[in-house]
């Protein structure tokens, strides 16, 4: 029968109350396997990680998260604990049956070879018993690992937001760009999920999309075709709550139908990072293709917070996002480094007032380690507004997502880049709130688009 030890262990994880609050469509271990098909399994080094508790701990309080080390520790020790018993349970009934086998064939109704029989029964059915406790464990364990943040890059700054470039001086005349784009005939904007841009602004919209398309494919960058939807597994992975209705637009099934809140879709729009992972999630890459430089022009949904109705605050966006991976962390600076000289070149020839810096650690979402954002003044707003943005993962998504390359006859993670290097409505927006009336910029005409 099962010792007293691991009845307390079970005892204590049931009173931890997580199960029943799991909601993970990444992590799906033997208790959920006959109900969810297991695409991935993510890449867990807890016991590793957990060896720099004190520099995690630092990193939390920067990033103002509240999550109890002490209590994913002990979950932690749980499942070792459990994971350590069936262990040496399956390895006491291996001995005992090579024993008993030897038994059987030179005396099968020895006494000996009954106790020996009973034994064996007897590990089988501890072994049985093991089996719900520790898959408890494991998902408690493991599920709440899944919650812990990036670990945070040696240039993320502390205390304010670290200007790296600025370009002119920020607009002097107040102005509000809905009134603007309502006078000129460019905007018609009903709420934040429904807006037009029309004439001048349309063709602003594809101008900047193919103004920053010819710049980065001079950059060595490829263009690449995405999905619009994604599974709630590719949310997860890439760090996102796929439970919250405010991170992601989240298609329900039909009233009649049973809903798996983890294994539904998600509508991020083909321009977004969970797009990219949907393609390279549990890929295999060859090192001479790294590193990756892909960009692709489209849209991005995301759900909007705001009661204030803006270009700042739509849920649909044109954008141009960009997606990259290196081999290492050292190929990710010098990429990073690259990058910020090719926005710095590119928004500089517009003629607009802009600025990059590099946002605090509380500031971050959970799967970053960095982020730099292009900045435009709004004169409406009264304060900067995030137009773009550069955001380094590092490997804490491929780890998750089982995206990896082969080198030397061993498994690395690439280090991932990505982010929206345009949003187009939050810079049409800062446009037509500058100094100067709005006129379509030469760069983006149409005699400057090219496929």
């Amino acid at each position: 029968m099962l010792r007293n030890p691991v009845i307390n262990f079970a005892i204590k994880l049931w009173d931890c109350k997580f199960i029943s609050a799991r909601n993970s469509a990444l992590f799906i271990n033997g208790s959920k396997a006959t109900e969810n098909f297991v695409y991935v399994i993510p890449y867990i080094d807890f016991q590793h990680d957990i060896k720099q508790k004190e520099l995690i701990q630092e990193q939390l309080l920067k990033r103002k998260l509240n999550i109890d080390l002490n209590k994913l520790e002990s979950l932690w020790s749980i499942y070792q604990e459990l994971k350590q018993r069936k262990f040496e349970y399956e390895k006491k009934r291996e001995e005992v049956s090579r024993e008993l086998g030897k038994m059987i064939k030179n005396d099968p109704e020895n006494i000996l070879t009954k106790k020996l029989k009973i034994q064996v029964n007897l590990l089988k059915d501890n072994i049985k018993k093991l089996k719900e406790p520790l898959w408890f464990a494991e998902e408690a364990a493991i599920v709440e690992i899944l919650k812990l943040p990036n670990n945070l890059h040696s240039r993320t700054p502390d205390g304010e937001n670290r200007v790296l470039y600025t370009h002119l001086s920020p607009p002097k005349i107040q102005k509000d760009h809905l009134v603007i784009g309502k006078d000129l005939g460019l905007i018609e904007l009903i709420k934040n999920e429904n807006y037009y841009l029309k004439g001048t602004a349309a063709i602003f919209e594809l101008g900047a999309k193919f103004y920053f398309n010819n710049i980065l494919r001079k950059n060595n960058f490829h263009q690449f075709s995405n999905p619009d939807f994604v599974k709630s597994l590719i949310v997860e992975g890439c760090g996102i709550d796929h439970t919250n209705p405010n991170s992601s637009f989240i298609l329900h099934h039909n009233e009649n139908s049973k809903v798996n809140i983890d294994s539904r879709l998600h509508l991020t729009g083909g321009a977004s990072l969970c797009s990219f992972f949907a393609y390279y999630t549990k890929n295999i890459l060859h090192p001479k293709s790294l590193p990756l430089r892909y960009f692709t022009m489209g849209r991005q949904y995301t759900p909007s917070s705001f009661e204030e109705d803006s270009l700042f605050h739509v849920s649909q966006s044109s954008v141009v996002e960009i997606f990259c991976a290196t081999r290492n962390e050292k190929d990710l600076s010098v990429l990073l480094d690259d990058l910020i000289e090719i926005l710095k070149s590119a928004y500089s020839q517009l003629g607009y007032h802009f600025r990059l810096s590099i946002v605090t650690a509380d500031q971050l979402h959970t799967w970053e380690s960095l982020r730099l954002i292009i900045e435009m003044y709004s004169t409406s707003q009264q304060t900067y507004v995030e137009i773009g943005n550069i955001s380094v993962s590092e490997d804490y998504i491929s780890k998750r997502l089982m995206l990896t390359y082969v080198e030397n006859k061993e498994s690395h993670f690439p280090h991932i880049l990505s982010g929206t290097v345009l949003n187009v409505p939050k810079f049409l927006a800062c446009v037509l709130e500058q100094d100067n009336d709005f006129s379509l910029p030469k760069e983006f005409t149409v005699d400057k688009w090219k496929i």
